[in-house]
């Protein structure tokens, strides 16, 4: 529905989707719908102006055997590397964490992210 959604208007709409969730059937299901419409299943997905200063990174460290904490701190680095590199992708955290249980809330302060930005 997404995907036709954006496709449809993608004279007008200047966004991309991700889309994730969790069912008894699939588990975990993470989509990328880019701009311009296209549906993508994968194990991660990223988008906006910071992604394209991690996509090796993520490429290189992701691992689909990682359980929730490894996932957790992977993102956090990642979304960390990426705000410091780009201006305009925040100074803060907030991630959900979707799992057989329900929804999970997480907010990560600008003063707690992972210090890339004095590595690089």
């Amino acid at each position: 529905m997404l995907e036709g959604i954006v496709y449809q208007n993608k004279d007008r709409l200047s966004a991309g989707l991700i889309v994730a969730g969790w069912d008894p059937i699939n588990g975990g299901t993470v989509y990328n719908i880019p701009l311009g419409g296209g549906l993508f299943k994968g194990p991660w997905a990223i988008g906006g102006s910071g992604s394209t200063y991690i996509y090796g990174y993520c490429d290189a460290t992701f691992r689909e055997d990682w359980g929730q904490e490894e996932t957790v701190e992977f993102v956090k680095n990642a979304l960390a590397l990426a705000m410091s590199r780009d201006g305009s992708s925040g100074g803060t955290i907030r991630l959900a964490i979707i799992t057989e249980g329900g929804v999970e809330r997480v907010f990560v302060p600008g003063n707690e992210l992972p210090p890339f930005g004095d590595k690089l």
